[in-house]
């Protein structure tokens, strides 16, 4: 076959239209997945969300009810940061396994479960800081028996906090993340 029968032949072969993509077949930007978060990032907002909420509970706990002063506060407080620095992200990932295995079912529900997380986690921690301080049997029991009503009171608000946090943080609902309103009404 000559070159020139062979362009004839192929003339006459039907084309068809291109092929038209329907719009909503077409990948959109913000359906795209949001590229992974670093580790360093969560364990950054760990750290600020843990830090921050323990310094605005602990100003009215220790300079208006114990009565001490804003020297003795910051030195507690300071020590506090080291400490709830090294505790952050093993707190967070553990109350992210907890929420994942019970959820946020509703304000009740979700209450219990963000309590549960900041008693069964905190108060061992609570106990051993004040055995490794010196304190007596009684002070252990007594200081203990409020750390159990504080933290309470305090489970779901931090909780509340963090996703709060997560949502301006980390940008997205693949974070668990709620808004203000969602996450205090559930």
């Amino acid at each position: 076959m000559s070159p020139q029968s062979l362009t004839q032949a192929t003339d006459a072969i039907p084309v068809s239209p291109p092929v038209m993509v329907i719009e909503e077949e077409q990948p959109q930007l913000h359906d795209a997945p949001s590229a992974p978060v670093s580790r360093r990032r969560e364990w950054l907002l760990d750290v600020f969300a843990m830090n921050s909420f323990s310094w605005l509970i602990a100003i009215p706990i220790e300079v208006v009810l114990a009565g001490m002063s804003w020297h003795e506060h910051l030195k507690v407080r300071l020590l506090a940061v080291l400490f709830n620095t090294a505790i952050a992200r093993p707190f967070s990932l553990y109350r992210n396994w907890v929420v994942g295995r019970f959820g946020h079912r509703g304000g009740l529900h979700s209450y219990g479960v963000d309590t549960f997380v900041f008693l069964s986690f905190q108060l061992p921690l609570y106990i051993l800081n004040m055995v490794l301080g010196g304190a007596s049997a009684v002070e252990i029991l007594t200081a203990s028996a409020t750390f159990v009503v504080i933290a309470g009171a305090l489970g779901r608000p931090y909780g509340i906090y963090l996703d709060w946090l997560r949502g301006i943080w980390l940008r997205g609902p693949e974070h668990g993340v709620l808004g203000p309103a969602e996450a205090a009404r559930n």
